[in-house]
């Protein structure tokens, strides 16, 4: 869903040469809510910094590397769930899934409710290996199964991940949003955001990012719910949905499942091939399993995961189905003649390129005075959580993984500590070159960065699994399994670009349904990572 949401924040960007004259008039009620949620954005982030500061100052050796890194393993179980459900929200969410769902209904849903079972998965089975063990990152785990290259090589290529696709897609989609939303140029919101986020997270590490996405959390949550509302209330409620659904031919958005030839939502890529590479994302990716490994204890890692797993069903009705309503919106207006629902008729929600305003045009052309404000706040918030989080994230793991384990093993906690707040404000800043790429609608450029990685995380969910499940796997075995991968998905990748698909080639190399290939990736790795292990233990012995 990364990619398609990539491909959204992108197509909206493309598409907004015709928005000029979109942005949302604000009213009174707009302004006042949103300087009093910013307001408290504000003073909770700066108030939870200050304390760090305070505590660093009173106890006299400072702040050590696992205070900063993971919060000093003291975090309760609200905390934990409600910033995983953070980490994962980002303005990004508003534009493609919403975008998604005006296009092709609620398919896209799946991949939400199916992410609270994986995040169950992660409390129940992982959490307490990952709390045993006393982790920091997720490649230190790697180290201590397969050996040091095996660390290296998956530090590598998380934080490249990282910066290329987390950090952008981010800033893309909210930059965007700012932009066709509210008027404001990403020269200024950006610069503006990116350097509050990095303020607070360089100053008070994982303890203020997650006490911050607490708010924030709950901010877009509110904001989403009351959107989702009043969105429904204005096609006449879900009966109404669902029979302008069928008045205007969809009646199909409302199934979650579509034939296993289709070139999207196969039903088999859906429940076989999608869950591989979100197993990735929620039980493997530092971004998310750094929330439980601050978990003060297995029982609060436990607990986090269930609520974070809960909060999961949320989106489908906070973001999906607002995105179906507008769809609904626009389909009304041409089948009347622009009788109903007349400032709807130019939106062209039907077609792809288009469909990825659909909440943006919810916000501007339906949501009253007050309530364009408090989306525009839970959009902001959104983003700013996606982006503490990887910040600290590249933080841990530069730090953790690279700087103490290859490049200083002797540092400080001090040193420890200020490389992490530096990797912080580097991350910023390599998010601030993102913005002459947006600028000059490089989108092209950009859903490449997006896709790199969703060719590429099948193959480490492979190798782990593997190393998780059997004995006998060792570091040649996860080398060649991960090297081996890598090369297919890249090669995957690259033959995508230039590929043109039609119905006929779906089953290809090139056009299948990525879910599907994330299947072959997947198999490729685990293969690969068991031979490789017989043969190195037949010629280096058990490892």
């Amino acid at each position: 869903f990364g990619l398609q949401r990539g491909a959204a924040a992108g197509s909206l960007w493309r598409c907004c040469g015709t928005c000029g004259g979109m942005a949302a008039k604000l009213g009174p009620g707009d302004i006042a809510v949103m300087v009093v949620l910013f307001g408290l954005t504000v003073a909770k982030a700066g108030w939870i910094s200050a304390s760090a500061a305070r505590k660093q100052g009173r106890d006299g050796a400072g702040m050590t590397p696992e205070d900063f890194f993971l919060a000093g393993r003291s975090m309760p179980f609200w905390a934990v769930g409600l910033s995983i459900f953070a980490s994962n929200i980002g303005a990004e969410h508003f534009v493609g899934q919403a975008g998604a769902a005006a296009a092709g209904g609620m398919p896209v849903a799946v991949y939400e409710w199916s992410s609270g079972l994986l995040i169950f998965f992660l409390g129940f089975v992982l959490a307490p290996r990952y709390v045993r063990e006393r982790l920091t990152t997720v490649p230190e785990w790697f180290e201590r199964r397969f050996g040091p290259k095996c660390r290296l090589l998956l530090a590598l290529v998380s934080v490249a991940a990282y910066v290329l696709t987390k950090i952008a897609a981010s800033l893309f989609a909210g930059a965007v949003l700012m932009e066709v939303v509210l008027g404001v140029s990403m020269w200024v919101s950006s610069p503006i955001i990116l350097a509050f986020t990095a303020l607070y997270a360089a100053s008070g590490g994982l303890s203020a990012v997650m006490y911050t996405d607490v708010g924030q959390g709950l901010t877009f949550l509110l904001g989403g719910f009351i959107g989702a509302c009043y969105a429904i209330s204005e096609i006449g409620g879900l009966a109404a949905l669902s029979r302008t659904l069928d008045m205007n031919g969809l009646s199909y958005f409302t199934s979650t499942l579509r034939p296993a030839d289709g070139a999207e939502y196969a039903w088999t890529g859906l429940l076989i091939g999608q869950p591989i590479s979100s197993f990735w994302y929620w039980c493997v990716d530092q971004v998310i399993v750094q929330r439980v490994f601050s978990a003060k204890s297995i029982a609060h890692a436990q607990a986090g995961c269930t609520l974070a797993g809960y909060l999961k069903i949320l989106p489908p009705f906070l973001m999906v189905i607002p995105g179906i309503v507008a769809r609904c919106l626009f389909e009304e207006c041409q089948r009347t003649g622009g009788l109903a629902h007349t400032e709807w008729c130019e939106t062209s929600l039907d077609d792809g390129l288009h469909a990825n305003k659909a909440y943006p045009f919810l916000v501007i052309k339906t949501f009253p005075d007050g309530l364009r404000g408090l989306m525009i706040v839970s959009m902001v918030l959104a983003m700013m959580s996606s982006l503490d989080s990887v910040f600290n994230c590249v933080s841990t793991v530069c730090t953790t993984d690279l700087y103490v384990r290859f490049l200083d093993p002797g540092a400080s906690a001090r040193r420890q500590v200020w490389v992490g707040r530096l990797v912080t404000v580097v991350s910023a800043a390599l998010g601030m070159s993102w913005l002459p790429m947006i600028a000059g609608s490089s989108s092209g450029l950009y859903l490449a960065t997006q896709s790199v990685m969703t060719h590429l995380s099948p193959t480490i969910v492979g190798v782990f699994l593997l190393g998780l499940m059997w004995p006998r796997a060792n570091g040649y075995g996860a080398m060649a399994g991960m090297l081996g991968g890598f090369a297919l998905g890249v090669a995957r990748y690259i033959t995508t670009i230039f590929a043109s698909c039609g119905p006929e080639s779906w089953a290809s190399f090139s056009c299948m349904d990525f879910n599907h290939m994330a299947l072959v990736l997947f198999g490729v790795s685990l293969a690969l990572g068991v031979l490789g292990s017989l043969v190195g233990e037949r010629f280096a012995g058990p490892q």
